[in-house]
């Protein structure tokens, strides 16, 4: 299952809160179901692509499922005031938040990349080469490939079975019904 997902969507909050933990801890824990995260971040959340930099740096570090959680139990406070690294911090040893950080230098700003993080080429001065975010090329290649089925709202999610790609979704479902449909395939 590819899930899509921007940090500061509220129903991206729901489907994890809702979904998405009861499938981790019943389903890919046990081996049935493997999960890929991909970063969406929609234009109108102002934070989203830097929630996104934060949790790719954590999970360079191996604390991506701890500040994934963090993200979105925190996402009306981080969402009004930009403050994500007080949220990140809580979430992991402070040992772990320092490589974090480190990570993050140069990634304070919007993003720079060769293609801004809503798909707009432009071309860049020599000052914005220097201040390139490099956990901008994995959000950016995520968002390349959900624009590929087209991901157009968040969370959108695709199921594959057998090999068998599925119609992507882009709603939410509760965790009794895809755990249904989960034991429907696994049945077969």
């Amino acid at each position: 299952m590819e899930v899509y997902t921007d940090y500061q969507c509220p129903s991206c909050r729901n489907f994890y809160e809702n979904t998405l933990r009861a499938l981790i801890n019943d389903y890919v824990a046990s081996g049935k179901v493997y999960l890929i995260h991909h970063d969406f971040p929609l234009p109108m959340h102002k934070y989203g692509y830097q929630a996104a930099r934060w949790a790719n740096a954590a999970a360079r570090v191996g604390d991506f499922a701890s500040v994934e959680a963090a993200l979105y139990d925190n996402q009306d406070a981080w969402g009004s005031t930009g403050d994500i690294g007080k949220y990140v911090s809580a979430a992991m040893p402070a040992s772990d938040f320092k490589r974090v950080e480190k990570l993050m230098e140069g990634c304070e700003g919007p993003a720079t990349a060769s293609n801004d993080p809503y798909g707009v080429p432009h071309l860049l001065s020599v000052a914005q080469v220097s201040r390139v975010c490099a956990l901008d090329a994995y959000i950016n290649e995520d968002r390349a490939l959900g624009s590929r089925i087209p991901v157009q709202a968040t969370p959108t999610y695709v199921i594959t079975y057998k090999g068998q790609r599925l119609p992507a979704v882009a709603s939410f479902v509760s965790w009794p019904i895809l755990k249904q449909f989960f034991d429907s395939l696994l049945a077969q």
